[in-house]
């Protein structure tokens, strides 16, 4: 039996709050990934494995203390259980490898221009795409084995199926209430861009579609202030847009 979603409920499209410098914003300033139509961000990506490594060093180090332990020692005969657990742990670590270089790459993609959004699901699961309006996002508490609370993530689930399965994914491992305003605020095309240095080169050029179209009014709500880069096109946009 597959594990069902809590009837909690996703997180609304408002700009909750400013995102940060030192929780959001620096990672698109350092990184890139951003323009005035599309949003690009890893989230996860082929490489190595910090599992395998944490399966390895214990292997190896077993492996060599067990070895001298047995060469210099006449009075301890090899032990098979030695090269049993030393087994498991270099089986392990080799499927930790393999798995880290086989899975797929995990990114995040939202187009400010057509309003899609593409995310990614565990494992080998395909990506899944959807406009952003029809996306559930959530603040989703993670816990350790001991049940001890261990923050919060924000994470995408399927609206299409209720079940843990394509289409689940953590989007920002904390501070989820700053990510998705951050997302929400890239993702209103009406508004200025979000804050951060990685926007700057095209903030001009976002600035004059909008005023192409008349300024419309904003697609989703916000609960902070959303101005324009300038005073003067803060101004123009009172006067032609009326907000």
């Amino acid at each position: 039996m597959s594990k069902k979603w809590s009837k909690q409920e996703p997180l609304p499209f408002i700009i909750f709050t400013r995102p940060t410098h030192k929780n959001v914003v620096k990672w698109f300033d350092e990184g890139g990934g951003v323009d005035d139509e599309q949003f690009r961000l890893v989230l996860s990506s082929r490489g190595v494995s910090v599992g395998a490594i944490a399966m390895l060093i214990p292997a190896v180090l077993i492996l060599l203390i067990s070895t001298l332990v047995v060469l210099f020692s006449k009075s301890i005969n090899f032990d098979i259980n030695y090269f049993w657990t030393v087994s498991f742990l270099f089986i392990v670590s080799g499927v930790l490898w393999l798995f880290s270089f086989l899975k797929p790459n995990k990114r995040l993609i939202l187009n400010r221009v057509t309003g899609k959004m593409t995310y990614p699901s565990y494992g080998f699961a395909p990506h899944i795409t959807l406009t952003f309006i029809r996306a559930t996002v959530y603040s989703n508490i993670s816990a350790g084995p001991d049940g001890m609370i261990m923050g919060t993530t924000l994470q995408a689930r399927n609206p299409y199926q209720r079940d843990i399965t394509r289409g689940t994914y953590d989007l920002a491992p904390a501070d989820p209430e700053e990510w998705w305003s951050y997302f929400v605020w890239y993702m209103d095309k009406n508004r200025p861009l979000p804050p951060g240095k990685a926007f700057d080169p095209y903030r001009e050029k976002d600035f004059e579609r909008r005023k192409a179209e008349g300024f419309p009014k904003p697609l989703f709500e916000s609960n902070i202030p959303t101005p324009e880069a300038t005073k003067q096109q803060r101004a123009e946009r009172k006067r032609v847009g009326g907000w």
